[in-house]
This record gives C-alpha cells, structure tokens and sequence, in this order.
C-alpha cells in the first residue's frame, strides 16, 4: 500500500465515525414513585439533535412526565409549579410520546404522581 494512501484511509475512517449520529439510547428501567416526590433520569448529552421517545405504565395511578433541561434546577425538585418550562409534557397511566432535544444539552426525564406507584419506563431514540 502507497504511503500516499494511509492519510487518505485515516480520514475517511474518522468521517465515518464523526457522522454517525447521536449514540444510540435504549435504557429499560422501572422507578418506584412516593406521592409527590418526583424522580428523574438524566440522558446523555448529544452533539447532534434527537428525536427521544418515553414509553411508560404505571401500576396504580397516573404519572406527569416532563423533559426538562438539567439547567432548569427548581424544575427538576417541584415539576409541577415549573411545567411551563418542560420541552415535552404528558399525564397518564400509559402513554408513550416523542419530545426533541436539541444539540449539546443535558436533559432529564422526570416522573411525577400524587400517589404511590411503580412506573415502568422505557426510552429510545431509534426512529
């Protein structure tokens, strides 16, 4: 092989790499919920936008589920009085929804009821 060629290669290896898109997510978790207290799950930051689907069932009551940014801390600890700042919102018992997140920003999930439930959740960003 050409000397020539090495840099060529090398290149079009990282490109390769640099295009693929945001990581792959595809985390399963359940949360055990007290009335009132809400519970979260930060997702990675990304470096290009995404499309997050929240799959979740809960098994006593319906839950609120917002996307906030990390930024936002007061939201993060009283969801409810914040909500307006929320990228996504939905209440239910089982729902399952899409919210975008842009580039570069930390965001977490946050699960929210009045009473005391068990949520399984799951959330991806394949298409």
């Amino acid at each position: 092989m050409s000397v020539r060629f090495v840099p060529i290669l090398c290149a079009v290896g990282l490109l390769t790499f640099a295009g693929c898109g945001p990581a792959k997510l595809d985390v399963t978790l359940t949360l055990s919920l007290e009335a009132g207290r809400p519970k979260g799950q930060i997702l990675e930051v990304q470096k290009k936008p995404q499309k997050v689907t929240i799959e979740y069932t809960s098994s006593a009551s319906e839950v609120s589920v917002y996307v906030f940014k990390t930024s936002d801390a007061d939201a993060l600890e009283e969801p409810e009085k914040y909500k307006d700042k929320a990228l996504a919102t939905k209440t239910g018992k089982s729902e399952t929804f899409a919210v975008e997140v842009p580039a570069n920003v930390e965001v977490q999930v946050v699960f929210w009821s009045l009473k005391k439930t068990e949520v399984s959740v799951k959330l991806t960003n394949r298409k």
